[in-house]
């Protein structure tokens, strides 16, 4: 069974590396407030893969590493760690802002990726005007604050931030509850650039869309979207229109619902069959 995996800084970022070295290779990238252990479940599941996550800059690991501003700056620190480790043959697969990131990476790698997974994001959601900058800087201004307070442990950051994700599912808890333990630091505090998370927000949801830069590339590109939203409460994130706009931009994209809600998608096996399916 996958354990702990492997941290290493690679081209300057915080990174974690799970399974064989000769395994084939999986580079995962994580949404706006999370970090590289959230994709522990799903290395756990493909033990015969090599998963590549970094700290994105501003979280985790990485969170004192700067970048240059927005989707771009991330995209050039990816790319320096997958020619840094002579990355080739990839599998990318990005959750929420890093699926809003993984089009842009495919387009500058190119053929060194082979296949694209979207888990819950890189498709425009609907119009709405809370998807504007202005609002979106607002919004996320009020998260991060509540997220940059003093927490008392892992416990109590896991029940304010992902625990209503998981409500009701006991055999979540710990895989969330380990997200929180890594990401807090000795003191209590999230390590996260509260900055560069609102910046990220605005660029991501509200900035020019991504999902565009596959429209040459010849990966077959695959997105799922949670049935839910935040909790099991809530509507999706991604509509079905956003899906229809989605296959028209990029013919050749294929999609489907999963029963689970943003946070939950992360743990689901549909995830990990999406990533070793050989066609699209």
């Amino acid at each position: 069974m996958v354990g702990q995996p492997l941290r290493t800084n690679i081209a300057g970022l915080s990174c974690a590396a799970w399974g064989p070295e000769d395994g084939r290779t999986l580079l995962a990238l994580h949404g706006l407030t999370s970090t590289s252990q959230v994709w522990a479940s799903l290395a756990r599941a493909l033990p015969e893969h090599r998963v590549i996550a970094p700290d994105l800059p501003g979280r985790g690991g990485s969170a004192l590493v700067t970048a240059e501003p927005g989707l771009a700056g991330h995209v050039a620190k990816v790319l320096a760690l997958a020619d840094e480790s002579g990355l080739d043959d990839v599998t990318l697969v990005g959750h929420s802002m890093g699926a809003f990131l993984a089009p842009l990476v495919a387009r500058a790698l190119g053929d060194r990726v082979t296949r694209v997974v979207l888990v819950d994001g890189g498709i425009s959601p609907d119009p709405s005007p809370l998807v504007r900058k202005p609002v979106v800087k607002l919004l996320f201004t009020v998260q991060t604050a509540m997220l940059g307070r003093r927490w008392r442990d892992a416990e109590a950051f896991t029940q304010a931030v992902d625990g209503k994700a998981v409500q009701g599912r006991p055999d979540l808890w710990p895989v969330v509850h380990a997200w929180s333990d890594y990401l807090l630091d000795s003191a209590g505090h999230a390590r996260l650039d509260r900055r560069r998370l609102v910046a990220d927000a605005a660029d991501t949801l509200a900035g020019t869309p991504t999902l565009g830069a596959l429209y040459d590339h010849k990966a077959p590109v695959h997105a799922l979207a949670a049935s839910h939203g935040a909790t099991d409460r809530a509507g999706p994130f991604l509509s079905d229109a956003a899906l229809h706009r989605a296959r028209l931009l990029v013919p050749r994209l294929t999609s489907e619902r999963v029963e689970a809600n943003h946070v939950t998608l992360l743990m689901d096996p549909r995830l990990a069959e999406a990533v070793t399916a050989t066609s699209s």
